[in-house]
């Protein structure tokens, strides 16, 4: 090999060289860029876990208070329609679940003796009348859910399950809670104590032919609401008997 040659190799390694240089240049500032991608996703990261941990500690907490608010105030509707101290409501956890899932229970207190059952063994099943018409009342005013505020609450047949002697107090809690928290109370119900706590009363009845009666409470004050259906039944089958005559 001559010198020429060999001169034009040297060039050419030189080159080569410089190239190499200049790639490896290019390579370390590619991964310092990286580096500093990567400490920005892990500053990210570290942020986005404490955001997390606070959202979930916050989470934890406002549930931890709503539920120590439903549990007050169905414990007040249970104390006062019952007129005792030694029932409590309680809402607890059940662990290990994905999503936050609760069980509720009637904590019960008899001669110093705790008792826990679910609310559809307490009392016959009539806890569980109470515990409704709480829960619609205290889920509307601790979450503020534009779904379902609206000015009237609806009631088919409540406090069917609960005795005589508690229908009583049941039916002041109910006329309580809708002056307390200001909304309209509309309910059909065959419990005459339910049925007198209202501003407006409506008598509905159906004779043996069918027809059905409807009468404002206003219009038979201090008559027997039997009697009024009874005559209005005796008309209708005097009616019927005219027609079959003509």
């Amino acid at each position: 090999m001559g010198l020429p040659e060999l001169e034009n190799n040297l060039k050419t390694l030189e080159k080569n060289l410089i190239i190499a240089r200049q790639n490896k240049l290019n390579v370390e500032t590619e991964i310092l860029h990286y580096d500093q991608k990567i400490a920005n996703f892990t500053d990210q990261n570290d942020n986005l876990q404490k955001v997390i941990a606070i959202l979930n500690q916050t989470s934890s907490i406002s549930r931890d208070n709503a539920r120590a608010h439903f549990e007050k105030i169905v414990t007040d509707a249970l104390q006062f329609v019952t007129q005792s101290t030694d029932y409590e409501f309680i809402i607890q956890e059940i662990p290990g679940r994905a999503k936050a899932s609760y069980e509720f229970y009637i904590k019960s207190t008899v001669n110093g003796i705790e008792c826990i059952q679910k609310p559809e063994d307490s009392n016959g099943g009539g806890f569980i009348d109470i515990i409704s018409v709480a829960c619609k009342y205290a889920y509307r005013e601790i979450f503020n859910d534009p779904r379902i505020q609206c000015d009237a609450l609806l009631y088919d047949e409540p406090g069917k399950m609960i005795s005589e002697k508690m229908s009583v107090k049941f039916a002041e809690y109910i006329k309580f809670l809708g002056s307390h928290y200001n909304r309209q109370t509309i309910m059909v119900t065959h419990n005459d104590s339910l049925a007198n706590i209202g501003d407006l009363t409506y008598y509905v009845t159906k004779n043996n032919l069918g027809v059905t009666s409807v009468l404002d409470n206003s219009l038979i004050s201090n008559i027997d609401i039997d009697d009024v259906f009874n005559e209005i039944e005796l008309e209708k089958l005097k009616e019927v008997a005219n027609v079959h005559e003509s």
